[in-house]
């Protein structure tokens, strides 16, 4: 049975484009997701109207499960008491229903992880002790594992080395060590899907890295528009396979698959491009 994940990121509601959101809203609906994961930077600013907007964004595509993770927008930047006391008080108080931590499908799990650190407005850290913890409580585990986050484990510039993960090293060992095959991010609005090897060639067993780029601000990057990755999975037998389509913005109309990835697992071997 194929299971189909929807993954945007970083629509930064409160610069989000009108034409933009009713094409992405007609293109997941028609696409018919089994979930949507949003990896972060759901708002621009952390406002509680801002994270009204994207909850009524999310409810007009119930009953799509929607598992959301946090960006460094959505803690304060300006308020600095509100950003050491409560960082995520608009987060948790208005999204409340949409902050599953794991989200099991048919043979596939996600799992949903906060990067953003109060004290470390732009660039993030996971606490890899906790994350191992976290991701080893289900041991019956799904034969495909999905892990998304909002800082990238990967990117296509240099430029945006700077935007890496902190300690993305050790990041990836762990998540390797804990057999999760498909890692997701956002943050630096530059789509890449990639095969760990290229970044990380001393990883044992490659996995998928996906980075999606924004899928509904004007805050767009010269050469990407807005956008989002689209996944279908085959998660049975020894060797899983994965898609991922990259679906952009065309001509202010719709969004259109403009590249696709094809994935398999081998046993004992990892992942590798078909």
């Amino acid at each position: 049975m194929k299971v189909r994940v929807a993954h945007i990121s970083d629509p930064h509601f409160g610069t989000v484009e009108p034409d933009v959101r009713a094409a992405l809203l007609q293109s997941l609906k028609s696409l018919a997701p089994s979930a949507i994961v949003v990896t972060g930077d759901i708002t621009q600013r952390a406002r509680l109207r801002q994270f009204r907007d994207a909850r009524r964004f999310f409810r007009e595509l119930e009953p799509i499960p929607v598992l959301v993770v946090p960006g460094n927008h959505d803690i304060p930047l300006f308020n600095i008491f509100g950003r050491l006391l409560h960082p995520y008080f608009g987060y948790r108080r208005i999204l409340k229903g949409h902050l599953k931590k794991r989200l099991p499908l048919e043979g596939v799990e996600i799992f949903g992880l906060a990067s953003t650190r109060r004290y470390r407005h732009v660039q993030g850290e996971i606490d890899l002790r906790a994350m191992k913890k976290f991701l080893s409580k289900h041991p019956d585990r799904a034969p495909v594992r999905i892990v998304g986050l909002h800082h990238p484990l990967d990117c296509p510039k240099r430029v945006d080395e700077k935007n890496i993960l902190r300690g993305a090293d050790g990041m990836m060992a762990a998540l390797s060590n804990q057999q999760v095959d498909l890692v997701l991010g956002g943050h630096i609005h530059d789509p890449l899907v990639s095969l760990s090897s290229a970044r990380y060639p001393g990883i044992e067993k490659p996995l998928i890295i996906s980075v999606a780029g924004t899928c509904l601000s004007w805050r767009t990057r010269a050469d990407a528009p807005n956008s989002f990755h689209l996944i279908d999975i085959l998660p049975t037998g020894e060797t899983p396979q994965i898609q991922i389509q990259r679906l952009d913005y065309i001509d202010r109309v719709s969004f259109e698959s403009i590249e696709c990835h094809q994935f398999v697992r081998q046993p004992g071997i990892g992942w590798n491009r078909v």
